[in-house]
């Protein structure tokens, strides 16, 4: 019988070929740094707006949900252009895709790290903490920020696709 981890793995497969396919016209360096920028401004908004959303009944914080909505589509556009390297099993990559991935992720954690060191001086120093919402806004914040720091520097660094010279057929002008 499979264990859960060869199923998880065969899933993991049968989803990267579902979604090798979608987009198909966006899968360049042009469009992926695009999406990456649009992440960016959608997260340090995000950010921006978290140290003021932290009252339960303002409009700001109406503001700051949809702002969060639209970082979490960027994310998925974002692991959709870059076949998920990021989160993929080892076994499905190859060395240089593990090799981007290893130092993106580094990256990622570095991120992560000083996010919890920011939140922590931002909650010690500031009344922020007092707010009824504010740790919540500013941790979701931060961690949509650091979440997808990975995914966003694979699709700045990726490469464009190879042509598949059979697919484009033998005649290729």
């Amino acid at each position: 019988m499979n264990s859960f981890k060869e199923r998880f793995h065969a899933q993991q497969e049968r989803n990267m070929e579902q979604y090798a396919n979608w987009l198909p016209g966006w899968r360049n360096r042009r469009t992926r740094r695009r999406v990456v920028i649009g992440w960016l401004i959608a997260a340090l908004a995000t950010i921006g707006l978290s140290t003021v959303a932290g009252h339960p009944g303002s409009g700001i914080l109406l503001v700051w949900m949809a702002l969060l909505l639209i970082t979490v589509l960027f994310q998925l556009l974002n692991k959709v252009l870059t076949n998920n390297v990021g989160e993929r099993s080892a076994r499905l990559l190859d060395e240089r895709e593990l090799a981007l991935r290893g130092r993106s992720s580094y990256v990622g954690f570095l991120v992560a790290t000083w996010s919890m060191i920011v939140a922590a001086v931002l909650f010690a120093v500031t009344p922020i903490g007092g707010l009824p919402l504010a740790p919540f806004v500013v941790l979701m914040s931060l961690a949509m920020l650091a979440s997808n720091t990975p995914s966003a520097l694979l699709a700045w660094q990726l490469p464009d696709d190879e042509p598949d010279p059979i697919a484009e057929g033998e005649h290729r002008g």
